[in-house]
């Protein structure tokens, strides 16, 4: 038993990391949203709702687009490309 409580401990460990590290989704700071914000006023969005940092995503909702249409947006977080537009159901 002496052997196996560290090993236990030691996954457990493990996996409370793991959990961490998959679960980094954070708000964007003041600069990010900003440029966030700026890159997509370029591309013809209006307003911005929520946006969302998911580890190298970016998660915009709300997005009004110039067509009059809401969209929700995956960014690229590196690039700010936009990686897919579905639109906004709510």
């Amino acid at each position: 038993m002496k052997r196996v409580l560290p090993f236990l401990l030691s996954a457990a460990l493990a996996g409370a990391t793991m959990y961490a590290i998959a679960d980094d989704d954070r708000p964007p700071t003041g600069d990010e949203r900003a440029r966030i914000v700026q890159t997509l006023e370029g591309l013809g969005y209006k307003s911005i709702g929520e946006i969302e940092i998911e580890g190298d995503r970016i998660e915009v909702e709300d997005a009004l687009h110039s067509d009059g249409k809401r969209y929700e947006l995956k960014l690229d977080a590196a690039t700010l490309n936009v990686l897919k537009r579905e639109l906004d159901d709510d």
